[in-house]
């Protein structure tokens, strides 16, 4: 797909991942939507990045559905349509074994990580589908192959995002096609907090946009479905 001139929803757009690609879509010639659960700093950053071309900020939890529902307005109301749709927001919690991980934080994972990425896309796809088709990139991890300890909630859903990706691509229409994409360890705010420790060493964010840009614009039929290591 062509990223100059697309239109771009982005979840957890905020930080990481989410705010390094969005300032290269931007730079590429995207149009882009980002989202984030901290209005406040969703607003700096869409400030920060307005330079670089036309982006919104929508607050909300993905989760939610109605909050879901808003983000993918706002491309379709803001932009005429929405080409691509980037599933990257997401929870890592503190490690802690099965037997200590309340119900509560269970919950708060599954939310946003699994039904917060089902609830974009069922709100996107009518829009994608009117807009002539595009790309769902649903953002995975190497814990969504192989699992770890102290870590199920996150190794669980990631799981579900592999699987969801798997099913979504036996029903889309044609002209629409999506992956799962792992973008292994990444240097970020929600892995140092999480792990409460120097995560320095692996790769950043911001080197990682090339090959991020590089494979949407790869992206047509023959990937529909595949699971694929950035």
């Amino acid at each position: 797909m062509r990223i100059d001139g697309a239109r771009v929803l982005l979840t957890g757009g905020s930080r990481g991942i989410g705010r390094a690609l969005a300032e290269g879509l931007l730079r590429a010639g995207a149009r882009v939507v980002i989202s984030g659960r901290n209005a406040e700093t969703l607003d700096a950053v869409a400030e920060a990045l307005r330079s670089q071309g036309e982006i919104v900020g929508v607050g909300g939890d993905v989760g939610a559905d109605a909050d879901a529902a808003a983000m993918v307005a706002a491309a379709a109301e803001g932009f005429g349509g929405l080409d691509l749709v980037v599933n990257n927001a997401a929870i890592l919690t503190t490690p802690t074994p099965i037997v200590r991980t309340s119900p509560e934080t269970w919950r708060a994972v599954l939310d946003a990580n699994v039904v917060g990425t089902a609830n974009v896309i069922r709100h996107a796809l009518p829009v994608m589908e009117a807009s002539g088709g595009g790309a769902i990139v649903n953002v995975s991890s190497t814990w969504g192959r192989s699992a770890a300890s102290g870590v199920a909630p996150y190794c669980a859903s990631k799981f579900a995002v592999e699987a969801l990706t798997q099913s979504l691509a036996q029903e889309l229409p044609a002209g629409i096609v999506t992956v799962a994409v792992n973008p292994g360890v990444i240097n970020t705010e929600m892995l140092a907090t999480a792990f409460q420790s120097d995560v320095s060493m692996y790769t950043s964010p911001e080197a990682l946009v090339p090959a991020w840009l590089s494979l949407f614009e790869q992206l047509d039929a023959s990937w529909n479905g595949r699971s694929v290591d950035l």
